[in-house]
């Protein structure tokens, strides 16, 4: 296969894992032009990720994959803290649905790449070109010129606008470019290991917080588990990873007589970010970006959020709609939600893993006496230790108008013609404009359907509270009203489904000036400046 510099794309994308798969489906949706380079003939075979939170469904449902997706997830699985004697340090119980989808579980990750890979046949724009490494990337002028070589043999240049590097946390690209990839390599390794024909009886996912060899274990679909078990001083790796071992320490949680194990290696975990996320035209998406302890489960679900909120903005980029300087809000927001997760992911795995007898008994006395207050367990169940979905201090929001907005849009269910519905399958792919008991074409401001409509391109959905049969659809929960706090009010919405203001039915003087100015579009609508008032409201 040989590339020519000639062809130039939008958009190349370097590695074909979750993040750069989901990445790809997206820009697809979006109508951008772009190539996935992976280095492997082959997808993966072997699972890595396997916990998803309801944000990273969400995101399936948006690029129409999460119907190949749903049947490889177990979902709403309870969650256990055991400690040495076997006695229950904390339960929690299944999350309860958030943004429309299961609060939490787990998948087989080679189903779940295999899902993206089928939602990119429904995107002419996108090609997955396999069995291509990137040599060497150069940006001269308004391109980014990578060297390519396949297998052994060079394989030419490709040009592109932008380059997202999605290749992992080895990344060369991120290398080349001379970023730095500052943060902690953990002393502690552990076994994983990946089972088919599971023979465990309980369904939960399970920590063991025994000093003498801490321990998990996830149940995954259709009858495969994992298991992970702290290498300790003195074991031999190679001897601790064969299959008799890997036996034998199953065995000791009642398990081991599993048909086959698909893979059973020892892990170094790493807690790294890099330290800028875009050098120019190349950007670090994933863990090209940042990795973290799995302990969260949030790993592969940060690189979708990654994907998320990098899409839209490459794509008004490109498209002319936005000016490049945009894209530097992609790290300014994803940069704080990811130092929370990992944070949260160390402290997980520090509260279950410690090998000090002293330190695991303070540790059990301190979760058994928080764990008698109702509080403590309603708290807990609700997933509120878990950082929510945040831009916090993006400039893309209009704070000023208080809570809600910067937050992630809940997805209440909708009914339109007597069906019921999730909302975003009304929304559309990109901006939205939620009008609540009103609509945008009457009660917004000329210059402000101008900026929604022409420059953000975004859609006009009508929802009401009453049985309006010229409704796009009736919010039954009640979820849009109580956020506009008043009985009409209209919702911006970004395509990754953020709250970005609120703001009054009201067509005498117009509301949404700041995102002329915030979204960089504030040279395309000056001319909007002396627009004159409707004449109705003119005296």
């Amino acid at each position: 296969m040989k590339f020519s510099d000639s062809e130039a794309c939008e958009v190349v994308i370097v590695g074909a894992g979750p993040t750069g798969l989901m990445l790809g489906n997206l820009l697809g949706t979006y109508g951008v032009r772009c190539r996935i380079l992976e280095r492997r003939e082959e997808p993966f075979t072997e699972p890595r990720a396997i916990a998803y939170d309801p944000e990273t469904l969400r995101l399936f449902q948006a690029v129409g994959c999460y119907e190949g997706l749903e049947p490889t997830l177990l979902k709403d699985v309870p969650v256990s803290y055991l400690n040495a004697a076997g006695k229950t340090l904390a339960h929690i119980y299944a999350c309860p649905p958030s943004f429309g989808h299961s609060g939490r579980g787990t998948y087989y990750q080679p189903e779940l790449e295999q899902a993206l890979i089928y939602g990119l046949a429904g995107h002419q724009e996108v090609e997955l070109v396999r069995g291509v490494e990137v040599t060497d990337v150069r940006e001269t002028g308004d391109y980014v010129v990578l060297s390519l070589r396949c297998g052994d043999e060079e394989a030419g240049q490709l040009k592109a606008r932008y380059v997202v590097d999605c290749s992992g946390g080895s990344s060369q690209i991120r290398r080349q470019l001379g970023i730095d990839f500052a943060g902690n390599t953990f002393r502690e390794k552990w076994l994983v290991i990946d089972v088919v024909g599971d023979d465990y009886e309980d369904q939960e996912i399970k920590f063991f917080c025994d000093p003498n060899r801490p321990a998990v274990t996830l149940p995954v679909s259709k009858s495969r588990r994992r298991w992970e078990f702290l290498v300790m001083p003195g074991d031999d790796e190679e001897e601790l990873a064969s299959e008799s071992s890997a036996r034998a320490l199953m065995a000791s949680y009642g398990a081991g007589k599993a048909d086959s194990i698909e893979r059973s290696l020892v892990y170094t975990f790493h807690a790294r970010m890099a330290q800028r996320f875009r050098a120019g035209r190349v950007i670090l998406a994933g863990d090209a970006a940042h990795v973290m302890p799995p302990f969260a489960g949030q790993g592969l679900n940060s690189g979708m959020r990654d994907a998320a909120n990098l899409s839209w903005k490459l794509a008004g980029v490109v498209a002319g709609r936005f000016d490049d300087q945009l894209l530097d809000t992609y790290e300014l927001e994803r940069r704080l939600h990811v130092e929370a997760m990992t944070k949260l992911a160390i402290k997980l795995g520090r509260s279950i893993m410690p090998t000090s007898a002293m330190r695991a008994w303070m540790r059990d006395l301190i979760m058994l006496t928080s764990w008698r207050f109702k509080r403590t367990r309603e708290s807990v169940n609700r997933g509120d230790m878990i950082p929510k979905p945040s831009i916090a201090k993006s400039s893309l929001v209009n704070w000023k108008r208080g809570t809600g907005v910067g937050r992630m849009l809940e997805q209440p269910r909708v009914t339109k013609n007597g069906e019921s519905l999730l909302l975003d399958d009304l929304l559309g792919s990109g901006f939205v404009v939620i009008g609540v008991n009103c609509r945008a074409s009457e009660d917004l401001h000329p210059r402000d359907l101008q900026i929604l409509e022409q420059h953000l391109q975004a859609n006009s959905v009508f929802i009401t509270t009453s049985r309006d049969e010229h409704a796009d659809g009736r919010d039954d929960e009640g979820v849009l009203t109580d956020l506009i706090k008043r009985e009409r009010g209209l919702l911006i919405v970004r395509p990754d489904r953020f709250l970005i203001d609120i703001v009054d039915a009201n067509s005498s003087a117009p509301q949404l000036d700041w995102l002329a100015d915030r979204f960089c579009l504030k040279n395309e609508v000056d001319e909007l400046a002396n627009l004159s008032t409707p004449a109705v409201h003119q005296q």
